[in-house]
């Protein structure tokens, strides 16, 4: 869902034309607009922003421009030509087909003359964030609408139910236990205080809530509801008997949502929060494949939770958003104004305590290795540690650990310099790195699946 944005520009005859554009349009496509409506040819000129020309092939959404931005025409050093772009469509299962193709050619001819077996009905093709999909849309989508009229460029092929689109991919929902333990509907006088800062409740707090009910949320440290207490006391109690605590988990499992019926009996906060976490962690079973904690999980098999689709009111500047915008500009720069100026030692000084402090605060780092077939292999590491120890954990797993493969993180693309630090490297306290090389992972390690969401509870453990 896109809000739509309006732009103005300047043409040569010292007219304004307003032009309406969503974050999906080029700017190679306002300036065709343009020039159909003042009569201008737009192989002649760019579009220039401030003191710089824009780059016509750039999606408006990548281009930083503000809402109702000034923007002006200019004449071109060189006409602009169009040449054949190199597509590659990467499908599921890893593997990239490169053909070369005419700005004018629809995705839909491009899909079948790449895989003439292509369902378009169901095939879904992604770029730059942008989905397409459907026989219509796909026949009337070209490549020089996708901002693409020379060059490279890769689409992603997936095959989805036109419903299930609506649905955010690759987000952990909540861990469903197999059974009801008997120790969760336990007598009042069993339970025990823990604190409010226990391992557990971080873990929880990982767990991601469906969107109904984020709204019942915002007052709520944790899974389970927190009342105040009378006006003598500012101290906040958890509310659950024996009879809740059973509907509670029963709506677990039915919908994953919280109970939020009344509560008679007062405990201390947070008493359930041990228990849920040692239901969860012991839902699944936990395969390490060897030293440093190593597991392999597939994202591609990680339940997705709905999300919600925004109005474009939503996106409409109001007086209060103004008011918040105009404050926090004027905050800022009375930051800068009243800065002190810091000599070069001074600032070497504060980088060393923030690399200090980073490595004070993280005694471990989580590193997630991504495979183009959507694999993923987790490991831990220290922070000291350089990526070349990281290559070499990821040759233990390897069909052929001597072939030769590159490491990046993205976006932009940056290939990780094997001799530098992961805490040089910002990979610090976790990070997803990518795998780009001909070999992949082997078959017995692709055996031992850990389900994704214990492996975000691992990660959350590990630090």
């Amino acid at each position: 869902m896109a809000a739509n944005k309006t732009v103005v520009v300047l043409t040569p005859n010292g007219r304004r034309q307003n032009v309406r554009v969503t974050v999906n349009t080029t700017i190679l496509q306002i300036l065709e607009e343009v020039c159909q409506k003042q009569g201008f040819n737009a192989d002649e000129y760019d579009i220039k922003h401030n003191r710089q020309v824009l780059d016509p092939n750039t999606i408006f959404r990548f281009t930083g421009l503000p809402n109702n931005a000034q923007l002006e025409m200019v004449a071109c050093t060189r006409t602009r030509s169009m040449s054949n772009v190199t597509i590659g469509i990467q499908p599921e299962n890893g593997e990239r087909v490169l053909h070369d193709f005419p700005p004018n050619t629809t995705l839909a001819r491009a899909l079948t003359e790449i895989y003439p077996d292509s369902d378009l009905e169901r095939a879904v093709l992604i770029y730059m964030h942008r989905e397409v999909y459907g026989r219509d849309m796909l026949e009337k989508t070209t490549l020089k609408s996708l901002g693409l009229n020379s060059g490279r460029a890769i689409l992603r092929l997936i095959y989805r139910d036109p419903e299930q689109l609506k649905i955010q991919a690759h987000v952990s929902t909540l861990l469903l236990p197999k059974s009801v333990p008997a120790d969760v509907s336990s007598n009042d006088k069993d339970y025990q205080k823990v604190p409010s800062t226990s391992h557990c409740e971080k873990v929880n707090k990982t767990i991601d809530m469906p969107a109904k009910s984020a709204s019942k949320m915002e007052n709520r440290e944790e899974l389970g509801e927190e009342v105040k207490t009378d006006n003598t006391k500012d101290e906040k109690v958890n509310t659950f008997s024996n009879k809740e605590q059973e509907k509670y988990i029963s709506k677990i499992e039915e919908s994953h949502s919280i109970a939020t019926s009344s509560h008679e009996d007062r405990y201390e906060k947070d008493q359930h929060v041990p228990k849920a976490c040692a239901v969860q962690e012991n839902a699944y079973e936990i395969k390490f494949l060897g030293e440093r904690n190593a597991l392999v999980f597939n994202q591609a098999g990680t339940q997705a939770l709905p999300k919600d689709e925004l109005p474009d009111s939503f996106f409409d500047l109001d007086l209060h958003d103004a008011k918040t915008l105009l404050r926090d500009v004027k905050r800022r720069r009375e930051q800068l104004e009243e800065a002190p100026l810091l000599t070069e030692a001074k600032r070497q000084l504060d980088r060393d305590k923030h690399f200090l402090n980073r490595l004070n605060k993280y005694r471990r780092a989580v590193i997630r290795i991504q495979f183009p077939d959507q694999f993923v292999l987790q490991g831990l590491f220290g922070p000291l540690e350089t990526i070349q120890t990281v290559k070499d954990f990821i040759k233990n797993y390897l069909d052929d650990p001597d072939c030769e493969f590159t490491i990046y993180t993205t976006p932009p693309r940056h290939n990780l310099n094997p001799n530098a630090r992961l805490i040089d490297e910002n990979l610090v306290p976790s990070a997803i790195i990518y795998y780009s090389g001909q070999s992949a992972l082997k078959s017995s390690v692709k055996t031992n699946l850990t389900d994704p969401r214990v492996a975000g509870i691992e990660a959350v453990k590990s630090r």
